[in-house]
């Protein structure tokens, strides 16, 4: 058994006694802590008479796994002790000549300094428990204004929460899922996009490496704690915008333990929305064949190698997965295994120093059969090709690292890998063909429409060192990281067959050459392929200082740097000097502890995605090609051939090449490319109430101030080309280039092939483009903790408002999930009153969580919310002549004319403005759990039942914003104009039983 003999000597400035015990981890102010997930025991000793006590030896034991830590109260009758392993423990308060204070049960979590106030009686008082008045665990922390929640795994197990990240976010105010089907229920955070996250995990930066939509998946029985950051960030985190969200995993004890646990989400006790038809009767949403069963064992092992020393826990958790799906052409038989797995060791060498190792599967393969179908007559024909095999994810290992170098003096460090794979195969070389003229009519029966081989690999290591003073806390670290992109991607199709067909009608003008209201056939082949990486430096500094005793000044300071490459190893992004400033002010307001006061201000970049080497860096060719129709069938659609290409004519036009594979740098970025960063300003206060519970209001402004997008500047190029006498040779017809949206463009390439570099500047005038914006202002109120003994409740209503004219990296109102490569900012006629109200705007949110113990061995527990419908928007065609297309503009080629109704009019060319014209339904979700505990030959048995989406809600959540389209007679009315393309999941239940030894 080790001691830790820390003398420490910060003071907070705490100097009357609280009177709350609250063991519920339901905080709402999480403080600044290594990012591995150790936290800070902290408090002030007082006697009986008011007096500071020096010298009193705070000693805390973890119940189960004998570590000791023990530490001396200061001359101002403080102590703080810093890398605390999380768990349960008991604490001894002993000074010579007053009674022993014991305080068993003391939860340390993630995120959270546990604030422990205690007064101690003369020897021989007269009294009948030795203790302060109840217990100091104080709710407010009155060294940081940190917002968010912080979670046991106990805690969520007996409530209704899925597993994974982005369920727990959820429970948060301020967060909101954006719906889209390709952003995999990834959060927006306070009006952020969903990819301007960051995930920890024991804390090794897990978030999902090409797109930061969500983190990779992880083992969810072991991890313990789970930290949710809605604002207020202090400078150890970087490299988002919107929140984080820190867990840390489970590890052995003293004492042997086994378990397992079988959940089953059977098929048979899962509901179905009805399909959905467009407006030809076409069915769009088919749910006629849709079933998933999901079955999970976990086993679970842990104990110690070494008593006191050295422990062990090591996880397996297999699960299946078995889904039917159909749409209009094709019948899927979809099966997908994963042979999860989790271990970690923790090595406590001596009271001063601990290492910890961890490592993790989470490859899943699966087996994907595709058949004919007839979605009329809902009759699934012949398999299509042979079974098709693929696979994803990847592994995660760390070493981490805490002790203390002196005894003020302490650090703590983190080196780790995560990869990602994802990898499929085709049953059948038949391509995608569709028919765009009258709804969405899938005429192919292809199994894949792309191919794709991807591999990601982040190498990081950070170090954490702080230093404790007398009235200041100095916390610093550096933090690296290297992603290396390994990625081909093309499309499926044999030699003529290959690409993506469709049938569409020709607009104004039509880029195919052919007549207006004619209808042709469309060929577009586009191959990706790059091995690149991305590189980060951070240097963070942070100050706590207690001002006065009744205020705290948090003054910290990030440094960062990042780099994107090309094949080759040239940078295309290459910015440094990037300063965000992390200031908190914090005022105790009664000098009891009990309430406070606070003030944040943050700035916060965001590096350039991992998805823009690929994206934008890649060896990139993309061509199309245009047809007569020929051969149509008794539907007017061309036959498919024997490859599965559609039949068709002659070509309308030559091969149109929009780009050719250059990686040059000067040509795909701008050379004075700035970072995407956001500021973010908080006010607020919090205060116990209840005894047992905490309320607070917290006013939220955050203002976009650069972003960084990528623009197809070929029409002011060719103007400033021949401006210079310079003929473009190059031959494509896109020079898509990374920019700040507002400031200038500098571009160098051998533009006509005369062997010389021709350097270009683009000027904010000669662009045009309006300035990159997205404010976010709300207010939250927010109620947690203990109603009862029985009852722990979790509770907020946020009112806010997100408008500008951009979302960030992703795009939601069109599903477009490819950060930084949405068709924002593609060309400047596409953000003509773009301005509005954005899709993460949900003016209004209520949420509620909680627990109630009905028995000793019955919990109901309950997750609720009901969040306002986001903004809804007409989508058209841009008139040509009027705004950024007005003759003479820089845009006046009004090349967004040919995009698919992406520009923001209505169905008369009449301006149409962002989110402007209503919104979408509310959404409830009511999530409801039972949970029975009993004992099972002398071992600890759990049965729960679980049913999300209790009322079976079928709310849209995103829907068709095409107000209009080309029909025979030009731009017609689009009849599926709010057809729902999204929709909250339909009602499922989830039974497991669980055993522990």
């Amino acid at each position: 058994m080790f001691t830790n003999n820390k003398k420490q000597t910060r003071g907070v400035g705490v100097k009357t006694l609280l009177a709350t015990a609250v063991t519920a981890a339901l905080i709402m102010t999480p403080a600044a802590q290594a990012v591995d997930g150790s936290s800070i025991v902290k408090g002030h000793i007082v006697a009986h008479s008011g007096n500071d006590l020096i010298g009193a030896t705070i000693t805390l034991k973890h119940k189960s796994k004998g570590l000791v830590y023990t530490i001396t109260s200061n001359a101002e009758g403080d102590y703080l002790l810093r890398n605390v392993p999380v768990g349960m423990y008991d604490v001894t308060i002993v000074k010579d000549g007053y009674q022993t204070l014991i305080e068993e049960d003391v939860a340390v979590t993630i995120g959270q300094s546990i604030i422990l106030d205690v007064q101690l009686y003369k020897a021989g008082t007269d009294i009948e428990r030795i203790a302060v008045t109840g217990s100091a665990i104080r709710r407010v922390d009155m060294a940081s204004s940190t917002s968010g929640l912080t979670f046991s795994d106990a805690e969520l197990k007996a409530m209704p929460v899925n597993t994974g990240f982005e369920s727990i976010a959820l429970l948060a105010p301020g967060t909101a899922a954006p719906g889209g089907s390709n952003f995999k229920g990834a959060s927006s955070f306070g009006g952020s996009s969903a990819a301007e996250n960051g995930y920890y995990f024991n804390g090794l930066n897990v978030t999902s490496i090409r797109t930061g939509l969500g983190s990779i998946r992880l083992p969810w029985e072991a991890i313990s704690q789970t930290q949710v950051k809605t604002g207020g960030v202090s400078p150890e985190f970087g490299g988002a915008l919107g929140g984080i969200v820190n867990a840390v995993s489970k590890s052995g004890d003293n004492d042997f333990k086994f378990g397992a646990e079988v959940r089953w989400d059977p098929d048979g006790l899962r509901s179905q929305h009805d399909s959905i038809f467009q407006d030809s009767g076409t069915i769009n949403t088919n749910t006629q064949q849709s079933s998933y069963d999901f079955k999970e064992v976990q086993l679970w092992a842990s104990g110690a190698i070494i008593e006191d020393t050295l422990f062990f826990y090591g996880l397996f958790a297999p699960r299946r997965e078995e889904s039917n799906s159909a749409g209009q052409t094709t019948f899927s038989d979809f099966e997908r295994d994963e042979d999860r797995w989790f271990t970690k060791v923790d090595w406590f060498i001596n009271e001063d120093h601990s290492i910890g190792f961890s490592a993790m599967n989470n490859k899943r393969t699966w087996t994907d059969k595709t058949f004919a179908y007839s979605w009329q007559d809902n009759v699934v024909g012949d398999q299509q090709g042979v079974d098709a095999p693929g696979e994803d994810g990847g592994n995660v290992y760390s070493i981490n690292y805490n002790g203390y170098l002196t005894d003020t003096f302490s650090v703590s460090a983190v080196v780790g890998r995560v990869t990602e794979n994802v990898e499929n195969v085709v049953a059948s070389p038949n391509p995608g063909v569709w028919d765009e003229r009258d709804g969405f009519v899938t005429l192919s029966q292809h199994t894949n429409s792309g191919i794709t081989e991807e591999e990601y690999i982040r190498d990081q290591a950070r170090i954490d060192f702080n230093w404790d003073l007398d009235m200041h806390s100095i916390q610093f670290g550096i933090d690296y990281t290297n992603v290396k992109v390994d990625y081909f991607e093309g499309q499926n199709g044999i030699g003529d067959a290959q690409g993506w067909w469709t049938i569409k009608t020709a607009g104004e003008n039509d880029i195919s050459s052919a007549a207006l209201g004619s209808d042709f056939i469309e060929r577009r082949v586009r191959s990706r392929e790059v091995d690149s990486d991305t590189t980060s430096l951070a240097f963070y500094i942070n100050d706590s200082w207690q001002a006065t005793d009744n205020l705290v000044l948090n003054m910290g300071l990030r440094y960062s740097q990042f780099e994107n490459t090309v094949t080759d190893g040239r940078a295309f992004v290459d910015i440094d000097n990037q300063i965000a400033p992390r200031l908190q002010a914090i005022y105790d307001v009664s000098g009891d502890g009990s309430a406070k006061i606070f003030a944040t201000y943050g700035r916060y970049f965001q590096p350039v995605s991992a998805n823009m080497n690929i994206t934008q860096g890649s060896a990139s060719i993309e061509w199309f090609e245009y047809f007569e129709l020929d051969q149509l069938e008794g539907n007017g659609s061309p036959t498919l051939l024997a490859d599965g290409s559609p039949s068709r004519g002659d070509m309308l036009r030559d091969r149109r090449w929009r780009q050719r594979g250059i990686t040059e740098p000067g040509l795909i970025a701008s050379s004075s490319l700035k970072p995407m960063y956001s500021d973010e300003f908080t006010i607020g206060y919090q205060q116990e109430v209840f005894d047992s519970m905490s309320a607070g209001v917290r006013a939220i402004y955050r203002d976009l101030g650069r972003s960084v997008e990528d623009t197809d500047v070929g029409p002011i190029l060719a103007k400033k080309l021949a401006e210079m006498g310079i003929t473009d040779n190059v031959g494509q017809g896109s020079y898509y280039v990374l920019n700040n949206p507002g400031e200038a463009i500098q571009m160098s390439y051998d533009f006509d092939g005369d062997g010389e570099i021709d350097n270009v500047n683009l000027s904010a005038d000669e662009l045009a483009l309006a300035e990159a914006q997205r404010k976010y202002l709300a207010l939250e109120f927010t109620l947690d903790g203990n109603v009862t003994d029985d009852l722990r409740i979790n509770t907020s209503y946020t009112w806010s408002h997100s408008y500008g004219n951009t979302e960030g990296l992703v795009k939601t109102d069109n599903d477009q999930a490819d950060p930084g490569w949405t068709t924002s900012y593609d060309y400047g006629d596409l953000m003509d009153h773009g301005y509005g109200n954005l899709p993460n705007d949900h003016r209004h949110a209520i949420k509620f969580s909680g627990a109630y113990n009905i028995t000793d061995s019955l919990t109901v527990g309950l997750v609720a919310r009901t969040t306002s419908g986001r903004p809804k928007s007409y989508f058209s065609v841009h008139p040509e002549g009027v705004d950024s297309c007005e003759q003479g503009s820089p845009w006046d080629a009004c090349v967004s004319k040919y995009y698919d109704q992406a520009s923001h009019y209505d169905e008369n060319g009449n301006p149409a403005p962002r989110g402007s014209k209503g919104n979408l339904p509310w959404l409830t979700n009511v999530d409801m759990s039972l949970t029975y505990y009993t004992d099972f030959f002398g071992s600890d048995m759990t049965l729960k039942g679980t049913v999300y989406n209790l009322f079976d809600g079928d709310s849209a959540v995103s829907i068709n914003e095409e107000r209009a389209q080309y029909g025979d007679n030009g731009l017609e009315l689009n009849p599926d104009y709010g057809l729902v393309t999204g929709r909250q999941g339909a009602r499922y239940v989830s039974l497991t039983a669980r055993i522990e030894f």
